[in-house]
């Protein structure tokens, strides 16, 4: 008979090897949620994501940059703590937990939820915390934290339901769910449509996926999706479908910048650049593995087989990439575009295998991933890349409370006396909502984009509406002789104008960019509709 120390260590020994690796994702998911906290208290609110807390002030079924999703999102966050830059970016850090955990079942579930499982869920847990796009791409309050929170859940949705057996209400549940998660994915970004395109590719191409149509729960799935996507719908429908025909020509009017090939190249760099160099090498080897294989068994697989779900899992991550392959061709892609690539490629790569995509490649790839994490948190704490100013990124993000403060001086000029209300504007939305959301009163803000593209701002009452005879006004122009001859025009519509103080928006003493004030009294013949963007409703 065991003495009870020799009971307790064959007992209690193989519980603590299977709740270490749950400890290790539990630490990662921390240290990934602390990293982010940092970031955000070390880079003031970007001019994109004051532009979205304007939006989250008035909420409505659509925008013309994006659909409402990040709108809720943020509104979610001031609700607890206020327009404040914590409350701003508290709706996103609830969607980047939400994103870790589902990326981390997701795993233990596709890998099977025995001791590989958890080996799985734990990488999985690594790759959130260190890959930059998914680490720094939810720091911001921007579409993508609500998209990668959304697609994420659909996948795990969407990877179990293809675990059980077709026409099963195990299956069924799977995919309503699937199809909830779907539509926020929608009403997050419209390159949400990526993730079912590629799902409905590797059903058709694939005989033992295609089985899943003679079920209903996919076709339930789109409905429901449908359904949670069609107050964007019906917002565009009211408002000459403005949102839809911006996003299309975004991605595809063409642009004379560089050449087709340099294009393609520049995307592909950007994206090394976001997944780090060696992890975008050992994602695009498990995605590409996982096509093979699956494309190899379609003849004799089942449909709940796991090389079949890795094959839909591979066929959803390079959809994306194929998209924007083509955009490419005609214009510049923004880095982030693609984004919908890595929740499936990242979930290849936490169940993978392969020894080429694990042991020394898998640490030097955290290792790298890590250290830039490492600089990019330096270097949002004080610079230390030899950027110039301009050319900061996060240089972006300083700077505004000191235009503010001008604004808030320029307001009690004495040489606004006289008039009825004092407005605020900017030229650009970027300043506009800089504006709106530093000065101490929060109060509306408009931007008049003479020199800028249209935006979300040209669908509010602007200035036209608002600014009636005998009002003040005091506008942000660009301090160059492209914004001294815009600030010109605006003086036609009053009795009086002059120019105000000269603002430089620093960074640790560089300077990003500068503006002037420039101030207006008494309207008398103020356009009713934009002089430049007449054709917005």
């Amino acid at each position: 008979m065991p003495t009870p120390s020799h009971s307790t260590g064959t007992h209690v020994a193989p519980a603590r090897e299977r709740a270490t690796p749950w400890v290790q994702a539990g630490g990662w998911v921390l240290a990934a949620a602390l990293l982010r906290g940092v970031l955000s208290a070390l880079v003031p609110l970007l001019p994109d994501e004051t532009y979205y807390w304007e939006w989250s002030r008035r909420l409505e079924a659509g925008y013309f940059d994006h659909p409402p999703g990040i709108a809720l999102l943020i509104r979610t966050g001031t609700l607890l703590f206020g327009n404040s830059t914590a409350g701003v970016r508290a709706g996103p850090a609830l969607a980047a937990l939400g994103t870790h955990l589902a990326a981390i079942a997701c795993a233990w579930q596709l890998a099977g939820r025995g001791n590989a499982g958890r080996l799985a869920a734990r990488r999985a847990a690594m790759l959130v915390t260190l890959l930059p796009i998914a680490t720094l791409g939810l720091v911001l309050a921007t579409p993508d934290a609500a998209l990668f929170a959304t697609a994420m859940i659909a996948l795990l949705a969407v990877e179990r339901a293809l675990a059980t057996p077709v026409r099963s209400w195990a299956s069924f549940l799977w995919w309503l769910l699937a199809g909830v998660a779907l539509g926020g994915a929608f009403v997050a970004k419209y390159t949400a449509v990526l993730l079912p395109m590629g799902l409905v590719i590797a059903c058709l191409v694939h005989p033992a996926l295609r089985r899943r149509y003679a079920e209903a729960g996919p076709w339930v799935a789109g409905a429901v999706a449908l359904a949670l996507f069609a107050p964007v719908v019906a917002w565009n429908l009211f408002n000459n479908w403005i949102s839809f025909r911006f996003q299309l020509g975004h991605g595809f009017n063409a642009v004379s910048r560089g050449n087709p090939v340099s294009r393609e190249l520049e995307m592909l760099g950007a994206q090394a650049g976001l997944a780090s160099p060696i992890l975008f090498g050992l994602l695009t080897i498990v995605v590409w593995v996982a096509l093979r294989d699956g494309w190899r068994t379609r003849r004799t697989a089942q449909p709940t087989d796991l090389s079949a779900r890795r094959f839909a899992l591979a066929v959803v991550a390079v959809v994306p990439l194929g998209f924007f392959a083509i955009s490419a061709w005609r214009r510049p892609v923004e880095a982030n575009w693609p984004a919908m690539i890595y929740p499936a490629a990242m979930m290849l790569l936490a169940t993978s295998p392969l020894p080429v995509v694990q042991g020394v490649w898998w640490r030097r790839g955290a290792w790298l991933a890590a250290a830039l994490l490492a600089v990019v948190t330096v270097q949002a704490a004080t610079p230390i890349l030899p950027l110039a100013p301009r050319r900061d990124p996060i240089a972006r993000a300083h700077g505004w409370r000191a235009l503010a403060d001008s604004v808030a001086a320029a307001r009690r000029d004495p040489f606004l006396d006289g008039t009825v209300d004092r407005w605020v504007a900017a030229d650009r939305y970027q300043d506009a909502s800089e504006l709106a959301f530093h000065l101490p009163d929060q109060p509306t803000v408009f931007s008049l984009n003479l020199g800028g593209r249209t935006n979300h701002y040209d669908v509010w009452p602007n200035a036209w509406q608002r600014v009636r005879p005998g009002d003040g006004l005091i506008v942000a122009f660009d301090a160059d002789a492209k914004g001294d001859s815009l600030a010109r025009v605006v003086g036609t519509w009053f009795k009086a104008m002059r120019p105000g103080a000269l603002v430089p928006l620093r960074r640790n003493g560089g300077t990003v960019t500068t503006r002037r004030l420039w101030l207006y009294r008494i309207a008398q013949q103020v356009p009713r509709t934009s002089p430049t963007h007449p054709e917005i409703p």
